[in-house]
């Protein structure tokens, strides 16, 4: 049986398979395995086109017939997408019936030049539609992406006609109605119109409203415009100083500074404050709070820095166990039985002034104006007069206060009495002027390292791991806080919290009324002490503690976050006080050192 004859088609067809997998079928126009990466560097015409499409059309291609050897809807592979129905169709165009393919001389002729789709000429049962051909076809499927048509719009006669009508509309809109009609025509509208709508608006915008339209505080009351400025903080008030005029005027108002300079960030204590104010002030009552601000700023900034000049006091033979300061001199008690009074307006690092008078290791000071209230391992209280009326050489012991069982451990001086701790377990309460005393506060299990008080109560540490709060006229316990995992060796409270320090190496913060610890800084949280804690002082702002760990750190009370380090001792830190200007710091390693943040 003689086998049937294959058109030039159906040829090309049974072998699509076999030329797929050869280099023939990676042309970038009509690769059937999409897998071709060198398309760009193609330049050779398609082959499978060139065997495809006739090199030159003789005819018309509304006059080819459908007997014809081009691909028409009578083909084999032209009737898998012939049917327009059965296919999603895509771009059918009225104006173009029966496509022709291009020229076979370039690869890209084969390309509608009009939509970039490969259309082939095919008689389609729709007329009036131009059908896409299906890119799952094996041969015409070129992985081209589809493009987005943009709307036509109407024809130009009939776009005037329509235009006139709605600016005669818009003309017999009111104010409120052309506002509407305003918001709907640019809800609908793209990007295209409103970057033009932007472009024509902006020189006119403000083209008939009075000089600094825009300007909100040139419009406001000064006094509303200082109210909104008082909310921003140093940083944002200095930009505002950049403006305008206007600006700068209304950011320089003394009444701003004022107030930053009291923020508790900023604020000073009451002697360092006046003190500072006295350099300011005019000889008619003026301050210049903005020059005030600056100082304390700076200040500030040395304070978080670590910026400071540090003076170092030497003379003890013995470990430091304690110090004090006031403006101009530091005192100091040490375990080879001395008190050192050193002078800060010298340059001198030794000490003017020996104490003597204990028989054992001087554990605590207090120093109250020109009374110096120190405590030691004999069991006693004593009271020196360091009167300026008084020579150094002069200055003596006026009351001692006899009365605990071992060692007076910790003290403090206020309201005209002394409250002291004990290693014997006790708290006693004395009068400053005579020594007599007044009350024993019994209640802690162990020692008694730290105290301190107020008018209403007194806070006290022991080895016991507790904290006590006590009643400070009745002397009776009103609560007790558990927390620490050893001894508690420094305490400092004031109206709503107490902050202590431990031999666990942990600082912790403790709300007085829900009697609870609300923050605990340790080194795993916020890089605290490696050694034990043995002595913190806080403020309004900042806490600072030092510790065995040779180091002294400053803390932020609100967050607890570890703010600097400071290390110039070679030993252990046992004791510290600090103001607003400086610390002064005792170590094991026998020195006094002063931290000084007003220079670096």
């Amino acid at each position: 049986m003689k086998k049937p004859t294959l058109s030039p088609v159906q040829q090309l067809s049974r072998s699509l398979p076999q030329l797929s997998n050869t280099p023939l079928c990676h042309c970038p126009v009509c690769c059937s395995c999409r897998s071709g990466d060198n398309r760009r560097s193609w330049n050779t015409p398609c082959p499978l086109l060139s065997f495809l499409i006739p090199e030159k059309p003789t005819r018309p291609s509304s006059m080819i017939s459908p007997g014809s050897e081009s691909l028409t809807a009578d083909t084999p592979l032209s009737r898998k997408t012939s049917d327009c129905s059965a296919r999603s169709v895509s771009n059918c165009s009225p104006d173009v019936e029966n496509v022709s393919v291009g020229d076979s001389t370039s690869s890209h002729s084969f390309l509608s030049a009009d939509t970039r789709n490969c259309h082939v000429r095919r008689s389609c049962p729709d007329s009036t539609k131009r059908c896409s051909v299906e890119e799952d076809s094996p041969l015409l499927s070129f992985g081209r992406r589809k493009r987005f048509r943009r709307p036509r719009g109407v024809p130009t006669v009939q776009f005037h006609t329509h235009l006139r009508t709605m600016l005669g509309w818009y003309e017999e809109f009111d104010d409120a109605q052309k506002n509407d009609f305003l918001k709907q025509l640019l809800g609908v509208s793209n990007s295209p119109q409103t970057h033009l709508l932007s472009t024509l608006m902006a020189p006119i915008l403000h083209a008939n409203c009075p000089h600094n339209c825009t300007d909100i505080l040139f419009w406001l009351p000064p006094s509303i415009s200082l109210e909104i400025l008082g909310y921003l903080d140093v940083y944002s008030l200095v930009e505002c100083q950049k403006v305008n005029r206007y600006w700068y005027r209304m950011s320089c108002d003394n009444t701003l500074w004022r107030n930053l300079c009291f923020r508790p960030f900023y604020r000073l204590g009451a002697k360092v404050a006046s003190k500072q104010l006295e350099i300011f002030k005019s000889r008619y009552g003026y301050v210049p709070w903005r020059q005030v601000f600056v100082e304390r700023y700076k200040l500030q900034q040395n304070w978080l820095t670590g910026n400071c000049y540090v003076r170092t006091f030497e003379g003890h033979t013995q470990g430091i166990t304690c110090v004090q300061f006031d403006d101009y001199r530091i005192v100091s008690g040490s375990s080879d039985k001395t008190i050192k009074v050193w002078s800060t307006r010298s340059n001198t690092p030794w000490g003017g002034l020996t104490l003597r008078g204990h028989s054992g290791t001087v554990r605590c000071l207090h120093l109250n104006s020109n009374q110096l209230v120190s405590g030691s391992s004999d069991c006693t209280i004593k009271v020196w007069d360091l009167a300026e009326g008084v020579g150094w050489s002069r200055s003596r012991c006026t009351v001692t206060m006899v009365g605990h069982s071992h060692t007076v451990r910790c003290l403090q001086v206020g309201l005209g009495v002394v409250v002291s701790g004990s290693y014997d377990h006790t708290l006693k309460k004395w009068r400053l002027s005579t020594g007599e005393c007044l009350a024993t506060l019994r209640g802690h299990l162990a020692a008694v390292l730290s105290v301190q008080f107020d008018c209403n109560k007194i806070v006290s540490g022991s080895c016991d791991n507790t904290i006590k709060v006590w009643s400070f006229n009745t002397g009776e316990c009103l609560s007790t806080l558990s927390g620490h995992n050893n001894a508690v060796t420094c305490i400092h409270f004031d109206h709503s919290r107490i902050v202590s320090g431990s031999l666990d190496t942990q600082i912790k913060v403790w709300d007085i009324k829900s009697e609870r610890c609300i923050q605990t800084l340790d080194w795993a949280s916020a890089e605290g002490h490696t050694g034990v804690v043995r002595c913190l002082q806080a403020d309004t702002w900042r806490i600072v503690s030092a510790a065995d760990d040779k180091t002294l750190k400053v803390w932020s009370l609100e967050s607890g976050k570890r703010l600097v380090t400071l290390r110039e001792h070679t030993d252990g830190v046992t004791c510290l006080q600090f103001n607003d200007l400086k610390i002064v710091s005792g170590s094991y390693d026998k020195t006094v050192k002063l931290w000084d943040f007003t220079k670096s």
